[in-house]
């Protein structure tokens, strides 16, 4: 097994193993406008739908400070609840771009005065490619996509553009029929969220299991960013708190709201809060549970169409990665139509990791590796296909390319005659 770094137990250990591990990167912080069409209309508070943004990090390699045509960009995604800068590849990267979605991490604090009670999963693709829109003179392909939990299912969503992103590292994603939200929303509904300092949550947190299994590069990671000091819009400071206060930075009501969506009538505005059996499959509805989460199901059912390359990374012991899950996931994507043709064709692979549904914060250096082997393998392909489609048209005059040539009027055929009556 692969040693991990020796467990952090102050603040003062908590910055000083931060600095050492970004020293590698040249981070730029970036504010970018999102889509300002949200899938639900209580994604926003009424009035204020062009006023959301997300905060967004750029990573740049210290080692490859002028990069060249066919340098990788990745495209991150994290996972629910947890910030973008958790995450910790032989081709040379350009750079490493991730947002907090929405209503979670810094872009939620962003966006505290105005985020709704109904965010959607698919919000955030389309906010990522606006991202590579709004940034595309830094964003030029080839595109990776890597993404973590929900983190995945976004990516996935994005990726039915094959022209977007080329490859895709998917996580544990969340992609199933099954409710996934079901086990963690009840967990999240009554977990802590106040300490009275930080050097108490960090000592509350590492008496848990959960996060004992955590590298300690992603728990420094966590404590530094998952967690905010007060005052906050929910928390103000009291006597009772202290001054020294610390709450989730993701607030617990914006995690559990994108785990799951009700599907009862609302007692305070007295309007249904969703139609289950609109939104999804008969087959996918749990009728004996008042809340659902329709993006897993759906993306599940668009798996065989998608076109990029695929690696899934299992965690052994995730309960949303059976090995049932791992099958059915891996011997349907891709094999539709458009799609790129599937493991049959090498380009779905799976790797299976001794551990649970939070690889990334577990076996950072394993998940690494594996993405880092799965990146180049068929990116020379794609290359080569692109240098010949240059070298080809380059020696036909522009003017040509876009005029109707010879070749296509003999495949119309010759204009039928008309009959003089």
């Amino acid at each position: 097994m692969l040693n991990r770094p020796q467990r952090l137990r102050s603040i003062s250990q908590v910055v000083s193993f931060t600095r050492r591990y970004m020293s590698r990167f040249r981070v730029v912080e970036h504010t970018a406008r999102c889509q300002n069409v949200r899938e639900r209309l209580g994604a926003v508070k009424a009035g204020h739908e062009n006023e959301l943004k997300l905060v967004v990090k750029q990573y740049i390699p210290l080692d490859n400070p002028s990069p060249q045509e066919g340098d990788i960009t990745i495209i991150k995604a994290h996972a629910n609840g947890f910030p973008k800068v958790l995450r910790s590849h032989k081709r040379r990267i350009r750079s490493i771009w991730i947002a907090d979605v929405a209503h979670q991490g810094q872009s939620g604090i962003l966006n505290e005065a105005f985020i709704g009670h109904d965010p959607d999963w698919f919000d955030h693709g389309r906010d990522l490619l606006s991202i590579i829109n709004h940034f595309q003179d830094q964003i030029p392909r080839p595109l990776i996509g890597i993404g973590h939990s929900m983190g995945g299912m976004q990516l996935s969503s994005l990726t039915d553009a094959p022209i977007v992103i080329r490859r895709s590292c998917l996580t544990d994603p969340v992609i199933q029929r099954e409710n996934p939200g079901r086990k963690y929303a009840e967990a999240s509904t009554y977990r802590r969220d106040l300490w009275p300092s930080r050097q108490q949550a960090i000592e509350k947190f590492q008496t848990s299991p959960f996060y004992q299994a955590w590298d300690p590069r992603v728990f420094a990671k966590w404590i530094q960013y998952g967690l905010r000091d007060l005052p906050t819009p929910q928390y103000p400071i009291t006597k009772e708190t202290g001054p020294s206060a610390v709450t989730l930075t993701t607030t617990k009501a914006q995690e559990l709201f994108y785990y799951t969506r009700p599907s009862y009538l609302d007692e305070r505005s007295g309007l249904p809060r969703g139609y289950p059996e609109e939104e999804m499959h008969p087959d996918d509805v749990d009728e004996t549970y008042p809340f659902y989460r329709p993006n897993p199901a759906w993306m599940f059912r668009r798996l065989p169409e998608l076109k990029p390359a695929i690696l899934y990374l299992f965690g052994d012991q995730s309960d949303l990665s059976l090995p049932t899950a791992r099958r059915e996931k891996v011997e349907c994507t891709g094999t539709g139509v458009g799609g790129s043709g599937g493991a049959a064709r090498g380009l779905v692979r799976e790797v299976v990791l001794p551990c649970g549904h939070m690889v990334p914060m577990e076996r950072v250096l394993e998940s690494a590796k594996a993405s880092a082997s799965f990146i180049p393998a068929r990116l020379s392909a794609w290359e080569l296909k692109v240098s010949r489609f240059r070298e080809a048209w380059e020696r036909v005059p522009h003017l040509d390319q876009v005029s109707v040539d010879r070749q296509w009027e003999r495949g119309i055929g010759a204009l039928p005659i008309r009959s003089k009556v």
